[in-house]
């Protein structure tokens, strides 16, 4: 890597010579871990789409039984 150092007694991680963080080298663990968390993103996301669509359909339960309501009055 450039601009890193190796660290003694270590082959997974290096220090950057700018910032002095360590950071690792094991391309395999970075890419498990950017599969994780796009894993996670995804159950996010789906548990956001179906809490709008719990929304949604309280919404017209609720519209439904206004209708309910306004036929029975007019019977």
């Amino acid at each position: 890597m450039k601009n890193t150092t190796l660290i003694e007694n270590r082959n997974d991680i290096v220090r950057d010579n700018h910032s002095k963080a360590i950071l690792k080298t094991d391309i395999e663990e970075k890419k498990s871990w950017l599969l994780k968390k796009e894993r996670n993103n995804k159950i996010i996301s789906n548990e956001n789409e179906i809490n709008k669509i719990r929304d949604e359909v309280q919404e017209l339960k609720s519209i439904l039984n206004e209708i309910k309501d306004i036929l029975k009055v007019n019977e």
